[in-house]
């Protein structure tokens, strides 16, 4: 009889023990991340957003089907992704996976319509059989996240030219959570910031920048115009754009500018030191590139920038057409490189230039960091490549010279840098100066030093721009970026709406972009050469495993009852 009391008290205690722990599971949570860089764990901000969260969100994500190992990998972390979220939202997160692959030719035809006017294209993996035949596949890495009858597409893969198909798939796992996160607050924004390009001074006009406009309009109210006389008027704005200016801007303009900057206002200045462009060498084949004087070097100075008045030549740059036909036959025009487009390269320590394509710059000048006491941080954004020339004003340009072979020793400079982002404490242009003739009385306190803002500082005023093409007299966007020549998409869209998004960011929702994750690959050379010992060690050692436990299990059985 004790003995059965203590069997029953001991089942009464195990039993207590489990429904203690489920309770106390059930009411307080943890979750330990065990990885290196916290590849499973969100960010505070993006735990507060889900928590605080009133809304459903739907995800659509289209990564199902027959996925080569990558993608499958990639399905893998986005769906750990979204479970992770799960258990911040609860249900006001749910996803399905759908494969796009799947159903009848018109359900297939119109789930891709409705991908299509998302703007979600197909990716094309070119992958290598067995069989040593090479396959294309083509696949959606697209999610499509809904909000009652509002839904935006989120593009789950970042496509980084000359990285591998491994690295690529790394970038797009590194960027999930940011993407995400992103796009459900967009869905959710009652009232869009406004933001504004600036006029008035030979700025690029509306056309020039429609394509960026029309990826920021997603985020933001993007208005146009002049600054006028009341220095005021930019206060309603969280970031000002000044993209190309040509003309000098007037001492009331630019005190508008500054105290809008003291009193927190970010700015993105695209500003060309050099007064040339390529458009002009379609008219005269040889111009003289002059220093271009837009009456903003002391500004920039004051803030720790000084754009210099020189040309950048690289050698990695991109390609113009010339016309290669003898005189008097039919045109034919074949791409050459143009030492100044050059192909700026994106430094990956900053959310704004973090994994994106290179830049592609038209007559891009140097910049350097002055004002060592300055009481601000300094990020570079943008660089040349390792063989770089820089030229002083003035520069002969002609498009004669595609015909001449690069000199390797001209080109000494490496690493140089044409963009900068910039945060802290600014000290005003206008400090101990009068106020400039010509603004109206306002109330408002003029400032000597800022509270902490931001600005972003670019050394080409073409990095905005998207081409135009005339149809008749029907203008048509050239996405920027693209190239019309290679086909290829160059990162200056990506770009500007990622300094955009930093200058704007009051939250840290941009520091999401740094996270970095380890690529760990397997050795493929001893892969090869041990690939027999490996496979027999997962085949054969399990089985080995069992038999000898079975064998253990009875010998003891034996050994304890056969007396």
């Amino acid at each position: 009889m004790k003995k059965i009391k203590k069997d029953i008290l001991g089942l009464v205690l195990i039993l207590g023990a489990v429904v203690l722990v489920n309770h106390l599971a059930s009411t307080w949570f943890y979750r330990i991340d065990l990885t290196a860089e916290k590849r499973y764990t969100l960010s505070d901000n993006t735990r507060q957003f889900l928590q605080s969260m009133d809304a459903s969100m739907t995800v659509d994500v289209f990564l199902e089907g027959d996925l080569n190992p990558g993608f499958r990998k990639l399905a893998a972390s986005v769906r750990e992704m979204l479970d992770e979220m799960k258990v911040f939202a609860g249900l006001r997160v749910r996803y399905a996976f759908i494969n796009p692959n799947e159903g009848s030719n018109d359900e297939k035809k119109k789930l891709f319509e409705r991908l299509q006017a998302f703007g979600c294209q197909p990716v094309p993996v070119y992958e290598a059989a067995e069989d040593g035949r090479n396959t294309t596949v083509t696949m959606f890495p697209y999610a499509i996240i809904h909000h009652n009858k509002d839904a935006v597409a989120v593009d789950l893969l970042s496509n980084i030219p000359g990285l591998s198909g491994a690295e690529n798939l790394n970038k797009s796992q590194e960027e999930l959570e940011y993407k995400l996160t992103d796009a459900m607050r967009k869905l959710l924004q009652s009232e869009k910031p406004r933001i504004a390009f600036l006029e008035g001074h030979g700025e690029l006009d509306e056309l020039d920048v429609m394509d960026v406009t029309r990826q920021l309009s997603e985020f933001y109210q993007v208005d146009r115009g002049r600054i006028g006389d009341d220095p005021a008027i930019l206060d309603p704005y969280k970031v000002i754009i000044v993209a190309k200016p040509q003309q000098p801007f007037p001492e009331k303009d630019k005190y508008a500018l500054d105290q809008y900057l003291m009193r927190g206002g970010r700015v993105l200045w695209m500003v060309d030191a050099v007064n040339v462009t390529l458009d002009s060498l379609t008219r005269i084949t040889q111009t003289v590139g002059i220093y271009s004087d837009v009456n903003l070097n002391d500004m920039l100075f004051k803030y720790g920038i000084r754009i210099n008045h020189d040309l950048i030549e690289d050698i990695q740059s991109a390609m113009i057409p010339i016309n290669a036909s003898v005189p008097g036959t039919q045109p034919k025009f074949v791409p050459v490189p143009w030492l100044f487009n050059p192909l700026l390269q994106p430094v990956n320590a900053h959310p704004v230039s973090r994994n994106i394509n290179a830049v592609k710059g038209e007559f891009v000048s140097t910049i350097d960091t002055v004002g060592e006491d300055l009481k601000v941080k300094r990020h570079l954004l943008l660089h040349t490549s390792r063989f770089t020339k820089v030229t002083p004003v003035p520069v002969f340009v002609s498009l004669a010279m595609v015909n001449e072979q690069p000199v390797r020793e001209q080109f000494q400079r490496s690493l140089v840098p044409v963009a900068y982002a910039q945060e802290g404490v600014f000290p005003s242009l206008y400090a101990h100066r009068p106020v400039p003739a010509g603004l109206r009385q306002s109330n408002i306190t003029r400032l000597d030093q800022s509270v902490p803002t931001r600005m972003v500082v670019v050394a080409d005023g073409d990095v905005a721009k998207n081409a135009v093409r005339y149809r008749y007299t029907n203008p048509q966007i050239v996405p920027l970026g693209f190239d019309e020549l290679s086909g290829q998409t160059f990162g200056n869209k990506q770009f500007v709406v990622n300094a955009v998004n930093y200058l704007a960011d009051d939250d840290g929702w941009m520091a999401l972009r740094s996270r970095s994750y380890a690529l760990r690959l397997l050795d493929k050379e001893r892969l090869g050469r041990e690939a027999t010992f490996w496979k027999m060690l997962n085949v054969a050692l399990p089985v080995v495993l069992v038999v000898l436990a079975g064998v253990g299990f009875v010998w003891l059985r034996r050994r304890k009852y056969g007396r």
